[in-house]
């Protein structure tokens, strides 16, 4: 039991793996898969919507954006655009120099899809509705920090590429694809045809990997990313009877993390000044597994690494002294997830993640990824360090 308020009757724990395991099963049990901008999407906002109302929790923004339902854009997009310059190259040196430039595009354009940037051309992919739900907690004293907790409510596909025996050569593959794309212009600029119709061969069965890749239905994410979205209401709800107190906390129900992180993008447009100097703190696959925080991130190319900001780290590190049964460490990773538009963008933050016995988050964008695969003693590890956390940075 926790007693929230002085002399007050003590209310139910928030944080048990219980209760938080009724929130996870909630969405990817009774809603089940929830692609981005799908109807089981905006399902699953309306049920954290009436859970946070429940919880007496009333200010609730809704921040919708148009997004495309999956990364395979991203992916496809550029490689087809280097395609059709090596057909249009063969209209001499008009069509070689446009060649040329689509292909330098393309690679450029693969680079910031396994980076976590922008990407320019999703405006132009079929477009449907997300949003973000956003919660804001004030500080019951003089404020003096500032936290953004995010969790996704959207689920990815089952994918091949994210098997036991090729998840760990994505980097590798994406980063051929972008060595593809700019041979090719390369050979438009030589002008040698022979390496032109190869490089357009090894394209062409990129694509088809690709494509091959989005066949997959989209998953129930009980880990990917319910665990998280489980945590975060267990905290509102905590943090709403007794905030903290000099801490103000945001907390964030992204939408279309899946597609390219499309969410968190549209939240640091509108309140990226608001949040300048604000620490993120990301919840990511914290349903299985020993919870550790992302030291490295390999995102998904050779090309495309980065890494928490050092006051987070040391905000974790402070924390897992404190509490040393949590057994909390830093690992490096290959993971693309939200911190890598935070910090790219120049914000600080920092990802929490569970890894199975494997060394890896578990049931990763598979079909295995269900209810009955989570733990809910790793759901109440995960809420109750970030909750550490918070309590650590309010004292300094």
């Amino acid at each position: 039991m926790i007693d929230v308020r002085d002399n007050a009757v003590p209310m139910v724990d928030p944080l048990t793996g219980t209760a938080l395991l009724e929130y996870a099963s909630a969405l990817a049990y009774n809603i089940g898969p929830r692609p981005a901008g799908h109807e089981p999407e905006n399902r699953a906002r309306t049920y954290i919507r009436k859970t946070l109302q429940a919880m007496g929790i009333e200010e609730i923004k809704a921040q919708p954006f148009q997004t495309p339902d999956t990364w395979g854009y991203a992916m496809s997009t550029p490689l087809a655009l280097s395609l059709g310059g090596l057909l249009i190259s063969r209209l001499g040196w008009p069509g070689r120099f446009v060649a040329s430039l689509l292909g330098g595009t393309a690679a450029y354009l693969t680079w910031r899809a396994a980076s976590g940037l922008r990407q320019p051309l999703a405006q132009y992919a079929p477009q449907k509705t997300s949003a973000n739900l956003i919660v804001r907690i004030p500080s019951a004293g003089r404020p003096k920090h500032k936290v953004v907790l995010l969790g996704h409510t959207d689920t990815n596909r089952h994918r091949d590429s994210f098997s036991t025996e090729r998840k760990g050569m994505l980097p590798q593959m994406t980063t051929a694809l972008m060595g593809f794309q700019a041979a090719g212009a390369v050979a438009q600029v030589i002008g040698n045809p022979w390496l032109t119709r190869a490089i357009g061969v090894a394209q062409l069965a990129g694509l088809g990997a690709i494509l091959a890749d989005e066949r997959g239905p989209y998953v129930d994410g009980a880990n990917d990313n319910a665990s998280a979205v489980a945590c975060l209401l267990g905290l509102a709800n905590l943090l709403n009877a007794k905030p903290l107190e000099h801490t103000d906390v945001w907390i964030v129900f992204t939408g279309a993390e899946e597609p390219g992180l499309v969410g968190v993008h549209t939240l640091l447009d509108e309140y990226g000044d608001q949040l300048m100097g604000a620490y993120f703190v990301d919840l990511e696959m914290v349903g299985r597994g020993q919870l550790v925080y992302v030291a490295e991130h390999s995102g998904f190319s050779t090309l495309s690494s980065y890494t928490p900001d050092p006051e987070s780290v040391a905000l974790v590190e402070r924390t897992a002294i404190a509490h040393p049964s949590s057994r909390v460490s830093g690992k490096k990773l290959m993971i693309l997830e939200e911190i890598a538009a935070v910090r790219r963008r120049g914000y600080k933050g920092i990802c929490l993640v569970g890894l199975d016995s494997d060394g890896w988050p578990a049931n990763w964008h598979r079909d295995t990824d269900a209810i009955g695969n989570i733990h809910p003693e790793a759901l109440e590890r995960a809420a109750r360090f970030t909750f550490s956390m918070l309590q650590t940075l309010d004292a300094d």
